[in-house]
C-alpha cells in the first residue's frame, strides 16, 4: 500500500511515519525541507515540496492508494491571517482535487477539536463549528473544503486529536523547564478539564481510520482521559522533580495582567509575551472532546496514562538535551 504523508517530519507525523513503515508499508513523505538521513528507522521516499505549491506534485500522486494530510501552520504570533489561508486551508483544498482527480482511494485529513472553539466540555464531532483564532478558523474551512470537494468521489476522514504530547515534541519541552525552574505559576484554580493525551494513542486513531470503510465520510475526535489542568501541571513537576507553583488570582485579573505584558512585549520586543490571554485560556477553559464515536465505530482505546505519558516525555526531552 502506498501512502502518502504530509507534515511527515513534524511531532505527530515523525511518529505516525514510524508506525506505519513498522507496518512494512510503502511510505511517500512530502516535506518543505529533505528529510535528514537517519530521521526514520527505514527509507521513506521524499518529495521536497512547499505546500503552497502542493498542485506541483501533479503525477506523483498516480498509484497513491491514502492521503494523510497532517501537515499545518500552528497558532503564532506575526503569522498574517493570508499565510493561515494559503497553508491551512488552501493547500488543504488543491491536495483534495488531486486526490479526486488521481482516485485516491481515502483523504485523511488531520484538525483540530478546536474547530468547535474553546470553553466546552466533552464536546462532541457534530457541535457548531465556533472558530477562536486564525488556526482554528483556517482548519474550518479545511474541514469543510474537504468534505465540499471529496464527498460523493472519494471516501474522506477527517480526525480532530485532542492536546497531543510525548517524543518529538519539541513545543512542550518550554513548559516542562519551565516548571522544573519553578518559572511558571499557575494563576487560576486550575480547575479546567483538558484532554492531554500521549502521541502514540492518537497514531492509533489514524492507523485504525486507514482503508477502514466505517471510518469514510466520517469525523472524529481523538483523545485520552481528561483531567484538571492543575493534576496535568503537578503530574509534570513530580517528574521532573520539582513543584508546581500556583497563586489563584483569578482568571480576570490573570488576564488583565496577560494583556499587559503581551502588549508591551509585542511593542517592545516584536513577539509575544511569555504569558498572554491564550496562555492563561489554555488551563482555565474546560477543553476535551468525546470520544465514543471513535471507540465504537473504530475501535479506538487510549492506552497511555497520564503518569506514563508524562514520565515518557520527559525521558525523551533528557536524553534529547530539551531538560
Amino acid at each position: 500500500m502506498n501512502i502518502l504523508v504530509t507534515g511527515a517530519t513534524g511531532f505527530i507525523g515523525k511518529n505516525l511515519v514510524e508506525r506505519l513503515l513498522d507496518d512494512n508499508l510503502n511510505v511517500i513523505c512530502v516535506s518543505r525541507n529533505k528529510i535528514p538521513e537517519g530521521m526514520f528507522t527505514k527509507n521513506v521516499e521524499n518529495i521536497v515540496l512547499d505546500l503552497q505549491e502542493i498542485e506541483k506534485l501533479g503525477e506523483k500522486m498516480k498509484g497513491i492508494d491514502v492521503v494523510i494530510h497532517m501537515a499545518a501552520q500552528l497558532g503564532h504570533y506575526g503569522i498574517p491571517y493570508s499565510y493561515y489561508y494559503n497553508v491551512n486551508y488552501l493547500a488543504t483544498a488543491k491536495l483534495a482535487k488531486l486526490s479526486v482527480k488521481y482516485n485516491v482511494k481515502q483523504f485523511i485529513l488531520c484538525s483540530a477539536p478546536f474547530v468547535v472553539g474553546l470553553g466546552g466540555r466533552s464536546t462532541k464531532e457534530n457541535e457548531p463549528y465556533m472558530p477562536t483564532n486564525e488556526y482554528s478558523e483556517t482548519k474550518m474551512l479545511a474541514e469543510l473544503g474537504v468534505i465540499n470537494i471529496c464527498e460523493g468521489k472519494i471516501p474522506y476522514t477527517i480526525l480532530r486529536p485532542a492536546y497531543v504530547y510525548g517524543k518529538e515534541d519539541v513545543r512542550r519541552t518550554a513548559l516542562y523547564r519551565s516548571i522544573k525552574k519553578k518559572h511558571f505559576v499557575l494563576t487560576t484554580n486550575g480547575n479546567a478539564y483538558i484532554q492531554p493525551t500521549y502521541v502514540s494513542d492518537i497514531v492509533d486513531g489514524f492507523v485504525l481510520s486507514i482503508l477502514n470503510e466505517k471510518a469514510y465520510n466520517e469525523i472524529f475526535n481523538l483523545g485520552g482521559e481528561e483531567c484538571t489542568a492543575k493534576e496535568y501541571l503537578e503530574c509534570i513537576a513530580k517528574t521532573v522533580g520539582s513543584r508546581l507553583i500556583q497563586i489563584n488570582i483569578g482568571y480576570g485579573l490573570s488576564v488583565f495582567i496577560a494583556n499587559i505584558v503581551d502588549s508591551i512585549s509585542k511593542k517592545i520586543f516584536k513577539k509575544a509575551g511569555f504569558v498572554n490571554k491564550g496562555r492563561i485560556d489554555f488551563f482555565a477553559k474546560d477543553h476535551s472532546c468525546n470520544i465514543e464515536k471513535a471507540e465504537s465505530i473504530l475501535g479506538y482505546s487510549p492506552k497511555i496514562s497520564l503518569e506514563e505519558g508524562i514520565k515518557l516525555s520527559i525521558k525523551w526531552a533528557r536524553k534529547n538535551g530539551y531538560l
